[in-house]
């Protein structure tokens, strides 16, 4: 191994390899105009050399950067994989975080650039080369409906994050609702409350969407309350009526947690037969504070915003491609009771 220096830097190494400085600075930003290969051998000349990045420099550059965008914006691409609008409506924290992540896009010096390649019939590949030609080596995937769940994306040269746990094909860099504590969050309010009998009602297409995170929580809930207020999650593989008012005839819950509409409507039609005491209709998903509504508020906007922090820390780090440890991070529903 050779002696190494303090002072070897991309020139040193440009000069070694008889190439432009900018392509070092390129290559060993994973850039995807530069080839594999190519790339390949720049990093082993650098670790031959004892290059490494100094941290200030970066820093700087990092500050740079952000200055010149203010005017010209480096656009992060937004791939949104609904296959229109209507379906998509469905999902309650979609326009939060496109909100909260164009405002931190903003704040950093970047734009959000919205690509639809399932409406525009674009193959992963042909996605690619899109995004390469315009420059845009950052991504955000929001979440994706059932029939997007395996798309495969490529990320050679690209800084990926995924918000929430529904894209399961890549294993990327994730910022996701903490599920589980908001679950947990929405039984100690209502035991708090007084409720006793809590229900759970969901659609086994939700409970696989969300990884089995509110439903774990519950049943773990359970085991610190008495046997008599214990009632098993009714699970449905279709809006079936009948079961629904089969269960809930004979458990009587107090209170039920859901994050479908169906279900609320069914609950609202039984509360109008004026028999006893309506059950009281937790969501497990609320969109902001809304009047008259009681639930967990995972704060779309936030969850937006973290995600273009962490593809611009990626950025700045000169990350790219699937990350060997994808990395979570977790924010925490809070409660709202409006």
């Amino acid at each position: 191994m050779p002696k190494r220096s303090k002072t070897v830097t991309m020139r040193t190494i440009a000069d070694a390899m008889g190439v432009a400085a900018s392509t070092i600075s390129r290559a060993l930003r994973d850039d995807p105009t530069i080839p594999v290969k190519r790339r390949e051998e720049v990093r082993r000349m650098a670790r031959k050399l004892g290059y490494q990045p100094n941290p200030l420099v970066a820093n700087l550059m990092a500050q740079l950067h952000v200055q010149r965008r203010r005017d010209d914006p480096f656009n992060i691409a937004w791939i949104d994989l609904w296959p229109d609008d209507q379906e998509s409506s469905g999902l309650q924290l979609l326009n939060p975080l496109l909100e909260g992540a164009r405002r931190r896009a903003s704040e950093l010096g970047y734009g959000i650039e919205i690509h639809r390649p399932t409406r525009d019939g674009l193959s992963p590949d042909r996605l690619h080369r899109i995004l390469v030609s315009r420059g845009q080596y950052a991504l955000i995937v929001p979440p994706v409906p059932e029939a997007a769940m395996n798309y495969r994306l490529d990320l050679e040269g690209m800084a990926g994050v995924t918000i929430g746990t529904s894209l399961h094909k890549n294993r990327i860099h994730r910022v996701a609702p903490n599920l589980y504590q908001g679950s947990q969050l929405a039984c100690h309010h209502l035991r708090d409350q007084g409720f006793r009998r809590i229900g759970l009602v969901l659609s086994e297409k939700m409970h696989e969407r969300v990884e089995k995170s509110w439903t774990g929580a519950f049943l773990a809930e359970q085991q610190h309350w008495p046997k008599i207020d214990r009632l098993p999650p009714l699970l449905l593989n279709t809006w079936d009526r009948t079961r629904f008012n089969k269960w809930h005839s004979q458990y009587q819950p107090d209170a039920v947690l859901l994050s479908e509409p169906v279900p609320a409507s069914w609950m609202k039609e039984l509360s109008g037969g004026g028999r006893r005491r309506p059950s009281p209709i937790v969501w497990l998903l609320v969109e902001g504070r809304q009047p008259g509504v009681q639930g967990v508020d995972y704060r779309g906007n936030a969850i937006g915003a973290a995600s273009v922090e962490m593809v611009v820390g990626q950025i700045h780090r000169n990350e790219r491609g699937d990350p060997k440890i994808p990395n979570t991070l977790l924010l925490p529903g809070v409660w709202t009771a409006n």
